[in-house]
């Protein structure tokens, strides 16, 4: 998902509301991790909505006084107490709206969605043991990794080793191995060790099979407890 594929399709909006399928919310998380403009967009988003909810909360409502004298027309008379009192209840309804309906939502969607991030940029490729990452149980995370390139290869393959198996993660072209990467992984409940394979091809038609290993991202994933687990009755 581009920047303008992110703006055309409202996916800001949509992430708030958790209207966005798991596979467009993986996406949207992947740009707005990288994006800087998205990632402001997003945070002022959840400050407006953390503000309005507070306003609501402690603001009283004003009363609209019965007797009113108009005073002269002026430039700018469109601005009087005739209008102002009814755009002021659109505007406490729309936020008693966030309050009630929109930001319920946004607590039961989207809080649980901002990831956990953790940096394998400088990590020791070969090491034994690697890093240790602590994560919520069934809480997604986000690691930021370096590809290795190398003038010999066009095309670079990131893989996930884990506990539950081996899965390919994506395929980079050699321009895009350039940039720093951002990947989210999906650990559910299952701790231990994780390995982000880096491997290099020649030529983009030639069999993956053949790809030459060049680094290998070891990590160990650990879960939290649960709160109240472990605790007695």
């Amino acid at each position: 998902m581009n920047h303008s594929e992110v703006v055309d399709s409202q996916a800001l909006a949509k992430y708030l509301l958790g209207e966005l399928s798991p596979e467009l919310r993986e996406e949207y998380e992947e740009h707005f991790f990288s994006c800087p403009e998205c990632s402001l967009e997003l945070s002022t988003a959840a400050e407006f909505l953390a503000a309005s909810r507070q306003i609501l909360g402690e603001a009283p409502v004003p009363e609209l006084k019965a007797a009113y004298v108009r005073p002269p027309r002026a430039r700018f008379s469109w601005l009087n107490p005739w209008l102002a009192g009814p755009v002021f209840a659109g505007v406490l309804a729309l936020i008693a709206y966030q309050n009630l309906v929109t930001i319920p939502r946004f607590e039961r969607s989207a809080a649980p969605q901002v990831l956990p991030m953790f940096s394998l940029i400088t990590a020791n490729t070969r090491g034994e043991g690697g890093r240790v990452f602590s994560v919520a149980p069934g809480q997604p995370f986000g690691v930021y990794l370096d590809v290795p390139v190398e003038k010999a290869y066009s095309v670079y393959l990131l893989r996930l080793e884990s506990p539950a198996g081996s899965s390919p993660l994506r395929s980079l072209s050699a321009a895009e191995a350039q940039k720093t990467q951002v990947i989210t992984l999906h650990p559910d409940r299952q701790p231990g060790k994780y390995v982000i394979v880096i491997s290099g091809l020649a030529e983009a038609s030639a069999n993956p099979s053949s790809a030459t290993e060049l680094a290998r991202l070891e990590f160990t994933v650990a879960i939290k407890d649960s709160p109240g687990q472990n605790q007695a009755p």
